[in-house]
């Protein structure tokens, strides 16, 4: 078997080690992509590329896609289905996501820079003006955090800002109950009552914005932050919403379509004259999360291939 890692900076040694039992494993240096992808059995991908129907072309013996991801917007779902390859990812996987802390830890530390102005407190040779005076911000204590999507990051989120005494508030449609914060019935009654809106929900392909053009006029003098997916928001009115000056600062770790044309170039225009903080998806991108779900997956694709191989038998010709 011919084990492809198409990002494999930093990519776990244990994992490595235990897919060297089942196969040739292969680290993409860079060129000739096509070539090789060509012999590549299954494919260890993280975001860096949109795995698409002229991608998984370049792939013709290609029959389990590993990524480590919950969201899967950087992959086309009915690319893999016609192909028949298995998608091998993070998504359902509850139970060893629950030790997986990167993200929730992340929306935490934006929402904190957001809140005291750490893009203007933070100095440097072109940013040397000493003056506390105008990076005054805001305390999590005592302030209403209104968290859309109440799942593991969710209620993980929730936690880390009741802990700072916060007053935390959620909305959910799938979720009754929790031990912690206010439900809220709409995402309207939530951001009404918030003054930090922390984006958290999952994205299904074709679904409708979480926060259209009504929700993001509702967030002016308010904070959001969006460790989620881009594509859960109306991009356009809320680029035109931070460009007017509504939103009291805004921090994203993800936008819409990442890996192919997008507003990337407007984003980090406004970081110029508005509250705006932008990562680049690093959400997940701790050397312990990494390791971990590179290593969850590897045992899933050990797993995969030995069902394959100890599948039904096939009847012998007559």
């Amino acid at each position: 078997m011919q084990i492809g890692l198409l990002e494999p900076d930093g990519f776990s040694p244990k994992a490595l080690s235990r897919l060297a039992g089942i196969g040739s494993v292969v680290a993409y240096d860079g060129n000739h992509l096509a070539r090789f992808l060509s012999d590549k059995d299954a494919l260890f991908v993280r975001l860096a590329h949109r795995i698409d129907g002229p991608f998984i072309a370049q792939a013709p013996k290609l029959t389990a896609l590993c990524s480590p991801t919950t969201g899967l917007t950087h992959i086309d779902l009915d690319a893999l289905s016609a192909r028949g390859i298995a998608l091998l990812s993070l998504k359902g996987e509850t139970g060893f996501l629950e030790r997986i802390r990167a993200t929730p830890e992340h929306a935490l530390g934006l929402t904190i820079a957001l809140l005291r102005n750490y893009r203007t407190a933070f100095l440097n040779e072109t940013n040397a003006h000493w003056d506390r005076d105008r990076c005054r911000g805001e305390e999590l204590y005592g302030a209403a955090v209104g968290i859309i999507g109440f799942g593991r990051v969710g209620r993980r989120v929730a936690a880390y800002m009741a802990a700072f005494d916060a007053k935390v508030g959620w909305h959910d449609p799938h979720v009754k109950g929790a031990d912690v914060g206010l439900r809220y019935g709409t995402v309207d009654e939530l951001i009404a009552a918030s003054r930090v809106i922390i984006l958290a929900a999952s994205y299904e392909p074709g679904a409708p914005f979480v926060l259209g053009r009504p929700q993001i006029d509702a967030l002016r003098g308010k904070y959001l932050v969006n460790i989620a997916r881009g594509e859960l928001i109306d991009e356009d009115a809320l680029l035109e919403a931070i460009e007017d000056g509504q939103l009291a600062g805004c921090a994203v770790d993800v936008i819409s379509n990442e890996v192919g044309g997008n507003h990337r170039a407007r984003w980090l225009a406004t970081i110029r004259d508005h509250n705006v903080i932008v990562t680049p998806h690093i959400g997940g991108a701790t050397f312990t999360s990494m390791e971990a779900t590179e290593e969850f997956l590897a045992e899933k694709l050990i797993a995969f291939c030995a069902a394959r191989a100890n599948g039904p038998a096939r009847r012998a010709p007559a």
